[in-house]
């Protein structure tokens, strides 16, 4: 009878592993989206999380943690919400740099930042029309 317990609670603890790592590792390629998202403001830019990947951006090199560490892959796929990676989560009226409270200067600071100064030996544009263009073809041409 015990021996029926213990092959049982291992049979459910595997299960329960498998599943886990399963989850994150769906959550890492789920957790980004497929296709090109609108980031919305007054002029709203299309961007798409696929081609910054494929050019070797990181995912913590966006998303950090309230200590400005970067998430990694798996991090961000064990998230329970994906609304814990919204900069607004921390960067809010009650952070400590008031110019980094707003959306519009957090990603004005990331982005352009980590465009000028170029990922795997390659640049991204930097004038305003290149993200805030009227199609995705502005982000495509990064």
């Amino acid at each position: 009878m015990l021996n029926k317990k213990l092959v049982a609670a291992a049979i459910a603890l595997t299960i329960t592993g498998i599943w886990n790592i399963n989850n994150v590792q769906a959550g890492e390629t789920l957790k980004a989206p497929a296709g090109t998202i609108t980031i919305e403001g007054k002029k709203p830019v299309a961007f798409d999380h696929q081609i910054h990947l494929k050019l070797g951006v990181t995912c913590g090199q966006c998303h950090h943690d309230a200590k400005h560490q970067p998430r990694s892959a798996e991090a961000i796929g064990a998230m329970a919400k994906a609304d814990e990676l919204q900069c607004a989560s921390c960067h809010n009226d009650k952070f400590a740099k008031a110019e980094l409270r707003e959306r519009k200067d957090i990603f004005h600071a990331r982005c352009k930042e980590c465009h000028a100064t170029g990922v795997n030996g390659k640049k991204g544009p930097t004038a305003c029309a290149a993200c805030h263009g009227k199609s995705k073809k502005a982000v495509e041409g990064c």
